[in-house]
């Protein structure tokens, strides 16, 4: 499980995604993917949630809006993860959070038990902040009983940032065309020049190479050079690897 891989696939989901309902069920598929939960959901940062753009996996989306005071008692308690999470890079476990026994962990188990119909065996909460502001929330639940270990939550921590600026992208632009959020895609890749990055945005694009040659005022021959170059860097067989393994990211 790699970060940069992840990181890839985020950055494409930011990049590609139409609004944000599909960038949120596109991240949660791409953490499903890698056995980083069992049931899960990605939400603004508020407790009550409009569900048309929030992102549920394994969870029932009626019971979870059936009770405001089911709604209340979940917030009360996932607000004591806040602090702690907070203060580890927006990331923490149940088990990093509150003791194994005792009336704060009877309270938290009945509160996610009344709003997900059953007791997780390991919670992590995922913060994402923006300037400050928590933007979102990513809530991570497995009926198994294998916590969060600091290999995962070291990962989270690592997405994070990421996350929370591919959320406040889509909230920001929702219901925008695709294109307008593409044009906010940059690459950061440290193995590429600035002229080799250039190319590859403008690929990621899907501009063809004549296009590219207009938009940087370069020859077409020089840009099939660049983009050889960028290919050869990256070990890419054709335009679609160049995007797939290049270090993208939404501005």
């Amino acid at each position: 499980m790699r970060v940069d891989d992840l990181a890839r696939c985020i950055a494409l989901l930011a990049a590609s995604a139409p609004d944000l309902r599909t960038y949120r069920d596109g991240v949660l598929d791409a953490l499903a993917a890698r056995g980083l939960f069992d049931a899960a959901m990605m939400h603004a940062g508020s407790p009550r949630v409009p569900l048309e753009t929030a992102a549920v996996r394994g969870l029932d989306p009626a019971r979870l809006a059936a009770s405001t005071v089911r709604w209340d008692a979940w917030a009360v308690e996932l607000g004591r993860l806040r602090d702690v999470a907070l203060a580890r890079g927006g990331v923490a476990s149940d088990r990093e959070a509150l003791p194994t026994r005792g009336a704060a962990r009877v309270a938290f188990d009945a509160a996610m038990r009344a709003a997900l119909g059953r007791r997780p065996r390991a919670t992590a909460l995922v913060h994402l902040v923006v300037r400050g502001r928590i933007v979102a929330l990513l809530v991570l639940v497995r009926w198994r009983d294998r916590p969060y270990d600091e290999a995962e939550l070291s990962l989270l921590r690592a997405l994070a940032p990421m996350l929370a600026a591919g959320d406040a992208l889509h909230a920001r632009l929702d219901g925008a065309p695709r294109a307008a959020v593409m044009a906010r895609l940059v690459c950061s890749d440290g193995r590429l020049t600035p002229r080799q990055r250039q190319i590859v945005e403008h690929v990621a694009l899907g501009h063809t190479n004549a296009a590219i040659a207009s938009a940087l005022e370069l020859s077409p021959n020089t840009v099939r050079n660049l983009l050889a170059s960028v290919m050869k860097r990256l070990g890419a067989a054709n335009r679609a690897d160049v995007v797939r393994l290049a270090v993208l990211r939404p501005d």
